[in-house]
């Protein structure tokens, strides 16, 4: 009997498996942060636009964006976004960190966006 038709796991087979449990896992926890804050970029990068247009204020803006946030799940406060708006030109800053419980470690996801829109 050849050892590949032993019918036997080996160690290597259990550890291999392992691994790729942990990378499924993994990736479940952490592409779904991913796909939120791009939502929130692109939320951010589509609206400066309209609220240059509209003349809205910093805390108007501020409102929006932390809104959009709490719709995606995101743990954004007011102090991770710093919003200068004028009369001709809004620009969005944020800078946050998302931490992401994978059972043995907590990683600690950093995000950073920035948009600058002026008037014509």
């Amino acid at each position: 009997m050849r050892r590949s038709e032993s019918g036997r796991i080996t160690f290597k087979a259990i550890l291999s498996l392992a691994f790729i449990a942990a990378v499924i896992y993994s990736g479940v926890k952490i592409i779904p942060i991913y796909v939120d804050d791009y939502q929130l970029n692109d939320y951010i990068y589509n609206q400066t636009p309209f609220w240059v247009t509209q003349h809205s204020t910093a805390e108007a803006i501020l409102k929006n964006v932390l809104a959009k946030a709490e719709d995606l799940d995101l743990p954004l406060a007011a102090e991770d976004v710093t919003i200068d708006a004028n009369t001709n030109k809004v620009a969005v800053n944020i800078d946050y960190h998302v931490p992401v419980d994978l059972r043995v470690y907590t990683l600690q996801l950093h995000f950073t966006h920035s948009n600058e829109n002026r008037s014509i």
